[in-house]
């Protein structure tokens, strides 16, 4: 179980990292209209979001992802509306509860590029793109806009549309193009009024921070009260809904009791059938430590081979190394120099020690070795051994 418990942890950690990656990671710019208020990228409404509230004298504005069908209980009357879009076709149910709320007095902005449908055929109002102007201008980077005298410029794809049809409707023209044609115009009706505006794109982020655009944006949202705002961004952005069939599973009652006893069920079932199907662990003796009877053999094997002075020359290099490891002296010349030294490290005698060393010398000149004499030098060796340790 302890090495499953090592595979499961590298893939957590596996799935962490993973996790931690995806989470930091910068995400791409995004050049989809989407003119929301969350939205940052450049064609994002969130730099309008946080004005809109100034514009309005501190009132509240109010983002919804619902039709005017859908929020027509509320009091729209004595409120404001506005929608960002790059095609609006409203259609009769919407138009006809638009109409009547500013009938009643609401004013409502409504700024898209393309337009259709039943209001502008009751307003009889119509757009138009001047498709020759773009073609022939092709080279151009910019285009401009223009409330009274005031000159605004724009990227070539902010002001496309503008207004038609409009010597039989009572309107007022706020906003030009280059040819002055009507951009922004307001059309009042009953107790209210509808701003019309065919450039959408002046009102995302990425226009408001070129050159003097803002002050566009609010000389034209100036047109409204300030009042309770709502800005409705179903028409741009539809339902906002994660679809997915999780989704489906967790927002019912009965598959959502399901999906939780299945994933319960299959971690208790990974829980016990790992330990169900767990291998017997075999028991493991440890190893013997032979070294004693190695050196037990050893020594039986000289013992009888009666080679002493092979063992003796063997166990004074053995001490010789001893003395230059742990005492760091030189032995190639045996002096006085020597033995002081020796003695004033080890805790000897000088004479033991100059006794030992002549043993030695002895021992090496002789062509055989008693017993007698391997035992007198292993017993002068050991009590050097005995003070300072192997």
């Amino acid at each position: 179980m302890r090495g499953d418990k090592k595979y499961y942890a590298i893939i957590i950690f596996v799935f962490l990292v993973l996790f931690l990656i995806q989470y930091f990671q910068k995400e791409p710019t995004s050049y989809a209209r989407t003119y929301s208020h969350l939205d940052k990228n450049p064609y994002g409404g969130y730099v309008l979001k946080d004005l809109l509230p100034e514009f309005m004298g501190g009132s509240e504005v109010q983002s919804l992802n619902r039709t005017l069908y859908e929020i027509q209980d509320s009091v729209l009357a004595d409120k404001n509306l506005i929608i960002f879009a790059d095609q609006l076709l409203m259609d009769q149910e919407d138009t006809d509860i638009l109409l009547n709320a500013v009938n009643q007095g609401m004013t409502a902005f409504i700024s898209a590029e393309k337009m259709g449908g039943p209001l502008l055929d009751t307003l009889k109002i119509g757009t138009d793109l001047d498709e020759l102007y773009y073609v022939i201008n092709a080279n151009q980077d910019t285009v401009e806009a223009r409330i009274n005298r005031d000159i605004y410029r724009f990227k070539r794809d902010a002001v496309a549309t503008y207004y038609a049809e409009l010597d039989s409707v009572d309107h007022t023209v706020l906003a030009v193009n280059e040819n002055d044609e009507p951009v922004a115009i307001s059309v009042p009706f009953g107790n209210g009024k509808i701003v019309f505006n065919s450039t959408p794109l002046a009102f995302t982020n990425n226009y408001l921070f070129f050159e003097d655009n803002a002050q566009y944006a609010s000389t034209l949202l100036s047109e409204l009260p300030q009042r309770a705002t709502i800005w409705s961004e179903y028409y741009q952005l539809g339902r906002i809904e994660a679809q997915t069939p999780l989704r489906v599973i967790l927002t019912t009652p009965a598959l959502k009791f399901a999906y939780g006893v299945t994933i319960i069920s299959l971690l208790l079932f990974m829980v016990f059938e790992a330990k169900r199907k767990q291998r017997i662990i075999p028991i493991i003796e440890p190893l013997k430590n032979t070294s004693l009877e190695f050196v037990k053999t050893i020594g039986k094997l000289y013992l009888k081979s009666g080679n002493h002075k092979d063992i003796a020359e063997k166990k004074i290099q053995y001490f010789l190394e001893f003395i230059r490891t742990k005492y760091y002296l030189n032995f190639q010349k045996f002096d006085k120099d020597f033995f002081e030294k020796l003695s004033a490290k080890s805790g000897k005698d000088v004479v033991q020690l100059k006794k030992l060393f002549d043993m030695m010398e002895k021992i090496k000149n002789q062509s055989e070795v008693s017993v007698q004499e391997l035992k007198m030098l292993n017993t002068q060796l050991e009590n050097i051994y005995g003070t300072d340790g192997r």
